[in-house]
């Protein structure tokens, strides 16, 4: 078996080595937005200026512990994503509604220039089963790139996250003690579309995230292809998206 290429889906997105590390559950709900590409960059200005501030405000109320904002650098039809983490999942939609009544209190011209210009989007809610480290710590300093590859999955998929923790989280965990990505995490479907898992990479920057994504398939490969291929039969469509994260920074 080949290791997996990156897929750009025309017109179409956070252990123990080698187990994994207990963590409490955490959430993700993000928001991946559908944009005008001629007018999008200017929702990163909207973002820094207006929806930073609101979303820091959660924080310090301490119903979520972190949010961040993604660029389309490859992938799919999302032009922009939004996420609020943390390790209640009812606090965290009742940040997001807070959220909102302050966009549209205080800010409504910045929403309606928002929303003409991202006019549809896809929400998911995400819970995080395993990954080098917890969300709420890795979302504070995530690097300039990231990865993510959505993966559709049949009934079995409780098959494929115990392979997801005994067989890849091994590999993933030996290319963050060397340095090669940041963190990484194996994200369960909970609420939205029909992705049912998601695995996120964070990188230093595009190409190193790309290469260690095809040596990660290619370890699987040479030493567990048999595990490899019931993922791969389990999983078996996915897109995959490379994100630019420096708006956080």
């Amino acid at each position: 078996m080949k290791a997996r290429q990156l897929l750009v889906v025309a017109g179409a997105v956070l252990l123990l080595a080698p187990a994994a590390q207990a963590q409490d559950t955490q959430y993700v709900f993000a928001a991946y937005h559908r944009c005008n590409m001629t007018r999008e960059a200017r929702t990163d200005t909207i973002y820094t200026q207006v929806m930073t501030p609101l979303m820091q405000k959660q924080v310090d109320a301490g119903r979520i512990s972190g949010f961040g904002w993604a660029r389309h650098w490859a992938g799919g039809a999302w032009r922009r994503l939004n996420y609020m983490v943390g390790t209640d999942r009812d606090a965290i939609i009742d940040a997001r509604a807070e959220y909102i009544q302050d966009l549209q209190d205080d800010h409504a011209d910045e929403a309606r220039e928002f929303n003409s210009i991202c006019g549809s989007h896809d929400d998911y809610i995400w819970t995080s089963l395993v990954g080098s480290e917890p969300l709420s710590e890795s979302i504070q300093d995530r690097p300039a790139a990231g990865f993510s590859s959505y993966m559709s999955c049949d009934s079995r998929e409780a098959e494929a996250d115990e392979i997801m923790e005994n067989v890849f989280a091994p590999i993933l965990n030996s290319h963050v003690a060397a340095g090669h990505v940041n963190s990484w995490s194996w994200l369960q479907h909970s609420v939205g579309g029909w992705y049912r898992r998601a695995l996120v990479m964070d990188g230093p920057d595009y190409k190193s995230i790309l290469k260690y994504w095809d040596m990660m398939w290619e370890d699987l490969d040479a030493k567990q292809p048999e595990l490899l291929r019931e993922f791969s039969n389990i999983c078996d469509s996915h897109a995959d998206y490379v994100w630019d994260l420096s708006a956080n920074q």
